[in-house]
């Protein structure tokens, strides 16, 4: 996996950046180098120089305090894929558990004097393991990125020794425009998609795993996003295959059916527009309705669509997130469990093994 690091001296917190279906950490998360003329077009401006650093998301949290992680998924930027091949997965729960891994590698490497490494890999050794504070860690995701988000939190909360028996800790979930519900599908309960939908493109997905499905670019309100995605050298220009859009079915099917299985002590904010052409907001409303957190958001935007990342305004949402996270008992140092206590104490001395709880993943 291709993983990155937006460091900061003495951090308050960790943030874990999750992509969506199709992307990869620094299309989503960084600035484009690029030239916005109107609603309509763009101008590359640098393709070797493409992602920006200054002005981003990343930067944004680095600012008020936060060390940034992000990762390619598998069968995305420049992570390989199942089999090889691009915008395909064997589970879609294999995103959930690699990005699970990947912070329980990271909560097992960080400390207090982190140095600042904008785009590389974790310069983390050994001996900075001991000693070192516990983070708090929250979860950004949008997209793909915010269901995987969530399908982590009901991951955790199957496990019922889940904090002590992972050693993985989170302690916010921002899910932004999920995909809970796709548009233009019929109701997740609806004879239509139990009974046509989901066995029908299981045998397609069987049968015709890596033929690929039609690619599109529906936005309308701001056009010009069709031109990031088209500058961007690295991101794969096929289509996800028959494989990934079956199991991205799957995935909403599962998440719906575990929402008995969120965990009540991590915080969830849910960020969505009415606008959403390509997720369902009613959908996200009515999950949201459901949820039994002790500590949840539903924030609603009027005038977006659905790469709310890129699209003006977008400012005032890594405000709101980043509010929302210090606003949290966490980020006050108010809400340390026991057995988050406990693990800080052994930690240096003993690492848990994940291997028991991790399922195999061959790529």
């Amino acid at each position: 996996m291709r993983t990155y690091g937006w460091l900061v001296k003495n951090a308050i917190g960790i943030i874990i950046l999750i992509h969506g279906l199709g992307s990869h950490a620094r299309l989503t998360f960084l600035r484009h180098n690029i030239e916005i003329v109107n609603n309509d077009k763009a101008i590359l401006k640098d393709g070797n120089n493409f992602y920006v650093y200054k002005d981003s998301w990343a930067q944004y949290f680095n600012k008020h305090g936060y060390s940034v992680f992000g990762l390619d998924l598998q069968g995305h930027g420049l992570s390989d894929g199942w089999d090889n091949l691009k915008a395909i997965v064997k589970e879609f729960d294999d995103f959930a558990y690699d990005v699970m891994q990947y912070i329980r590698n990271i909560q097992d490497s960080i400390n207090g004097s982190n140095i600042h490494d904008n785009d590389g890999s974790l310069p983390f050794r050994a001996d900075q393991i001991c000693g070192r504070k516990a983070l708090p860690t929250y979860l950004v995701g949008i997209s793909m990125g915010g269901c995987i988000a969530l399908r982590m939190l009901q991951i955790l909360g199957k496990s019922h020794n889940r904090r002590e028996g992972t050693g993985l800790y989170i302690n916010g979930c921002i899910s932004i425009s999920p995909m809970i519900i796709a548009k233009k599908l019929p109701s997740r309960n609806s004879f239509l998609s139990q009974h046509v939908y989901l066995p029908l493109s299981k045998c397609i997905a069987n049968w015709f795993p890596t033929v690929r499905l039609i690619n599109k670019y529906p936005y309308k309100k701001n056009p010009y996003v069709k031109y990031i995605i088209e500058y961007d050298k690295i991101r794969s220009k096929e289509a996800i295959t028959c494989r990934l859009g079956y199991e991205l079915l799957r995935a909403i099917d599962n998440l719906d059916n575990d929402i008995k299985h969120m965990p009540e002590d991590v915080p969830v904010l849910i960020i969505y527009s009415k606008e959403d052409i390509l997720c369902c907001y009613d959908g996200s409303l009515s999950f949201y309705d459901r949820l039994d957190v002790n500590n949840k958001e539903m924030h609603t935007l009027e005038d977006m669509e659905h790469t709310i990342i890129w699209e003006p305004g977008n400012e005032e949402v890594s405000k709101k997130i980043v509010d929302w996270i210090m606003s949290l008992p966490s980020s006050k140092g108010e809400s340390t469990s026991k057995g988050e206590e406990q693990r800080s104490r052994r930690r240096g001395a003993t690492r848990l093994r994940w291997l028991a709880y991790r399922r195999c993943f061959s790529p």
